[in-house]
Order: structure tokens, then sequence, then C-alpha cells
């Protein structure tokens, strides 16, 4: 696996968490997962890197749209381990290209229609299953045409044969498409953990101050204050083109007061260098300030709002390819 793969996040192992728990830092999702690998709803959400997906290929009775052109695959390799997705386009217009599927599907056996959402002029979406997968089908208007996706998943996913006693280490963190890497020593074998496992059966908390270590000075933590999420672009990403742009994204809960969250921000910024472009006041209902580096590579919003149990903050930074 390329070694590039751990710039997308950091996975390391936490000996205080016992030697079954990988740590994980996800900046898309603005968490740090600790990961235990005995727990028995991890391990089932587990698959085997080497084998095929369970989501197979396509179902046939999705067949491309004659004429339409691909213009997305999900590779195998860091792809999503359920699920898979395939992308068209056609200059045809998307009622027709609508009207196509939803005839096709409901004119072949062993294949039942759950869901139709039509829309006149735009084409719609359509949830379709035979007896093994569940697919989706979504028309709509695109930048190059009619767009026509297709995402598919299998019903049944039978859990990997491991044994009770295998012991799994790390291997890699693929922040981008949600994908933990593990492997069983003792084995050789490795298998693959998506991020919505973690989400539902990994401990997880606020990004780790050291996995935030590159997070702009001007972005500071309000002192005392519980960080609830702290969402970042991937570490060391830099915008490569005008149209490139990432967003860091924090939010916290204080005690303070909002004036006080107000002017921490305000001078903090300026501080390091910040402009400041706009400013809005509402006493302790809301303040609300715009900042941007001279470059104008990042433009800063705060905005804090007066709550029952204290100030909620949310502070966003898009960072950008520089402009006059």
């Amino acid at each position: 696996m390329p070694g590039t793969l751990f710039l997308a996040g950091w996975l390391l192992a936490l000996a205080q968490g016992g030697p079954s728990v990988v740590r994980v830092d996800s900046r898309e999702q603005g968490r740090t997962f600790y990961v235990d690998t005995d727990r028995p709803k991890i391990r089932e959400g587990l698959r085997d890197a080497s084998a095929p997906s369970p989501a197979g290929d396509i179902p046939s009775w999705l067949p491309p749209y004659p004429g339409a052109a691909p213009w997305g695959e999900r590779a195998r390799e860091n792809a999503p381990v359920d699920f898979g997705f395939a992308g068209y386009t056609t200059n045809e217009a998307p009622d027709d290209v609508f009207a196509y599927y939803e005839s096709r599907v409901r004119a072949t056996p062993g294949v039942t229609i759950t869901y139709v959402n039509r829309q006149p002029g735009r084409g719609g979406a359509m949830h379709a299953e035979d007896a093994t997968r569940k697919t989706v089908v979504a028309v709509s208007p695109g930048p190059k045409g009619t767009s026509l996706s297709f995402n598919w998943q299998p019903k049944v996913i039978h859990p990997v044969p491991l044994a009770k006693s295998a012991h799994l280490v790390g291997v890699w963190f693929d922040d981008s498409k949600g994908i933990l890497r593990l492997r069983d020593p003792a084995t050789g074998k490795e298998y693959d953990l998506s991020m919505t496992t973690m989400l539902s059966y990994a401990r997880s908390v606020p990004l780790e101050p050291s996995a935030r270590t590159d997070f702009p000075v001007w972005l500071a933590f309000y002192p005392g204050a519980k960080v609830i999420v702290a969402n970042a672009p991937p570490a060391g990403w830099q915008p490569q083109g005008p149209a490139d742009m990432r967003t860091f994204k924090i939010e916290q809960m204080s005690t303070a007061s909002v004036a006080q969250v107000g002017a921490f921000y305000k001078q903090t910024f300026e501080q390091n260098g910040l402009t400041i472009a706009s400013e809005t006041a509402a006493g302790e209902r809301y303040y609300a300030l715009e900042a941007r580096t001279t470059d104008r590579m990042h433009v800063v919003y705060l905005e804090a709002h007066g709550q029952p149990n204290g100030t909620k903050i949310v502070m966003m930074d898009h960072y950008s390819w520089p402009r006059p």
C-alpha cells in the first residue's frame, strides 16, 4: 500500500487503551476514534481486504444508457467495501433517461421498485432491489449533460471468519475514503473497517490536539471551552489552483458571554495579521466577524450564539488559492 496513504490520516496504537485499541485521527470527521478491535460489533464490520467486494458488479438489469459516456467508477483499492458506484453522462433529456430505467426495471422479473421520486424536467431517483442487492438510480441535470449515477450494496453480508483470539494491529488509515486497514500478524490476513462502523461502534472525541498542530494560529480554541468538533483539510494540504478550496471548521461551547468571545477572537485575528472585513453585534444574542489574510488565501468567519447553557462558537476558515 502506498505510503502516501498515511497523509490522509494518522494512525497510532494506544498503549493506555490496551493492545486491542487503535487510534485514528480523522480530520474529515473532526474526530479522533479509539477503535477497540476486540469489540464484537467492530469485528462484525470487518471485510477481507483480499476478497472481492461484497457489493459485486453492477446488477445486469442496470446497463449503461445507450450512447452514454462513463464518468466515474469506484476502484477496488480503498473503495468503500460494501458499496458499488458507477456514473455516466448523456446528452439525452433527464426525463427520458429516467423513464428508460424505470420502464426497464419494472419489466425485469425478480426486481422490485421500492421508491420513486420523479422530478419533471430534472429526472429523479428510484430505489429498486432484487434477491441479493439494493440499488439507487439517480438522474439529474449536470454540467456536461444529464448525469446518471448507480449505487448498489448487498442485502446480507456475512462476517469474516476470524478467531476469537486473533489480535489485530493497524496498518494504515485513508481519511478520504474512510477506511481503516487492519492486519492479523499471526496469519498475515488484512481487513478493512469502514468509517460507518467506526462512527457507530468506536469511542470518539473531538480531534485530539496532537492532530491539529498545523491549524492556523488564528483558529485559537477559546480558553476553557468544550470542543464539539474540529474538522480540517488533510494534513499538509495546499491549494494547487484557483478552484481548490478546503475548510477548517471548529465548534465549541463556552460559559463566557457572547461579548467576551467576540472580543477574544477580534483581538486574536488582528494580532495574527488578519484584516477585519465586517463585524455584527446584537448584544448577548449574537456576534459575527469576518476576517481575511492579506493574500485572501484564508477567509475566516466567526459566529457566537447566546444560548441558555452558554455561548456556542462556530469558526470556519475557507482556505484557497490567493486572490486579489
